[in-house]
Formats: structure tokens, sequence, C-alpha cells
């Protein structure tokens, strides 16, 4: 009974692992779907107007798999982190707290409590204190931000290596990579400076642990993320880029709308 006691406990811990870092992948998988359909106008007006007409089978190509269930499935072993900081109770205190802040009643407040931190400086020691909490949706988001706005450049390639393509983007992405750090850091720091305005900083010291420790994990799923992204870039720009006529630049597709007859020549006065 003992051996059974120490397998059922084993079990039932690597089960606690399991659910909050398949509950933070499957929360962040959600993110994907909606960012690219944002993104998606802006990628294709960037491109000339002749590449835009030949898009749709890359369009259609992204469509399918830029969706929560395709990435979970690639993030799917992460889930099975073995640190022990995945047990800690605060994991479910710190999830009330955020969902609190996102309930409908909280939209207006929260608008409010950006615009005035944007105006004053927040104590320095809480300051850093949401710093270390935020670091994961931090470094995971702005991986996705990154990964989508490479693969937005990646549309409009022709067939090119691999490795000569990744090279390109990368060099594209380099050009806004501070611009997009700066307004996403802002953003999450609105949400999580509302989300803990009524929690002591001793608290928060535990979330700020709890971020430190599952760095490792945030790190190896950051770069699954990427290695994701690639090889989907690799699909892509095999994905031929097809040119669709114009059904407007043709003014008869069924031949003339009348009958032909012979000319009756000019007409008599």
């Amino acid at each position: 009974m003992r051996g059974l006691s120490a397998v059922l406990l084993c079990c039932l811990s690597s089960s606690l692992w399991a659910g909050v870092a398949m509950e933070k992948l499957e929360s962040f998988s959600t993110l994907l779907s909606p960012s690219w359909k944002t993104l998606k106008p802006a990628c294709m007006m960037a491109l000339e107007p002749n590449i835009q007409s030949q898009l749709s089978a890359r369009i259609n190509f992204l469509d399918g798999k830029l969706i929560a269930s395709d990435l979970l499935q690639t993030l799917q072993p992460y889930a099975q982190d073995s640190s022990v900081a995945w047990q800690s109770p605060l994991w479910a205190q710190q999830k009330v707290l955020e969902t609190n802040a996102l309930a409908p009643e909280n939209r207006e407040p929260f608008r409010e409590y950006f615009f005035k931190l944007q105006a004053q400086t927040p104590n320095k020691e809480r300051a850093q204190l949401v710093n270390d909490i935020q670091a994961m949706s931090l470094d995971l988001n702005f991986t996705l931000r990154k990964e989508l706005w490479k693969t937005c450049h990646a549309l409009g390639f022709s067939q090119v290596p691999v490795e000569q393509m990744e090279t390109a983007v990368e060099q594209h992405w380099l050009a806004q990579n501070k611009k997009v750090w700066v307004q996403l850091k802002r953003e999450l720091s609105a949400f999580y400076f509302y989300s803990f305005r009524q929690t002591g900083n001793e608290q928060l010291k535990g979330f700020a642990k709890l971020a430190k420790d599952v760095k490792p994990w945030v790190n190896h799923t950051s770069s699954a993320v990427t290695e994701y992204f690639v090889q989907l870039r690799s699909q892509l720009v095999n994905t031929p880029l097809v040119l669709i006529p114009d059904p407007a630049a043709e003014p008869f597709l069924e031949g003339r709308p009348w009958r032909p007859s012979p000319s009756q020549g000019l007409l008599a006065p």
C-alpha cells in the first residue's frame, strides 16, 4: 500500500505540474488567431499591388495554420515541465486577480488606470516586482509578435532557400524590434499594475519568485514557438504565388450581349 500511495502521489504531483503549465500554454495559444487576423490587412497592404493579387493560396494556408490548436499541439510536450514551482497555490491566487481585472465592469477603470500610469511614476520597489512578474507573459507575447511580423514579411517572397529568407525577415524585423518591445511592455505593465492594485508587496514577491523559477520553461517554450514559425515560413514560401484574373478587367465574360447580325451601313438621314 505504501508503494501504491507513493505512485499515486507522484502521478498527482505530475498532474498538478501539467495542469498549470498546460493552462498557461492554452491561454497563450488562443492569442495566435486573433493576433494574425489583426495583422493580416497590414501585411497585405505593405506589399506591391501585383503581389497582393497573387496571395490567395498563401493567405488560405496561414489562415488554416495560425490557429490555437495547431500551436498548442506543437507546445504540448512543455506542459510536462517538472519544476516544483508549478505546485504553488500562488498560481491560483494570481489567476483570480488577473481574471477580475479583465471583467467587463473593470474595462473603463482599467482604461483610466492605463492613462494614469503614463503620467505618474509607480513606486520603485513595486515597479520592479511587477516587472519581474510580467516577464513570462512579456517574453512569450514578444516572441509571438516577432514571429508573426516575420511571417508577415515572408508573404511576398518567391521560392528561396529557407536560410536566405530567414536572414531577410530577421533584418526587416530589427527595424521595428525596439518599438514593438516598448509598446508591449507598456500594455502588459498597465494590466499587471491594475490587476495587483490592491495586493501587498509581500504577496507580489511570491508571484515574482514563481516567474523567476519557471524562467527556463519560458525560454524553452519561446524557442519552440520560434521553431514552429520557422517551419511554417519554409512551407509558406513553397506555396506558389497564383495570379487570379480580375473579372472587372474582362468586359464580356460570356461573349457579346447581343446577337450578331449583318451591318446595316451608315444610318440614313
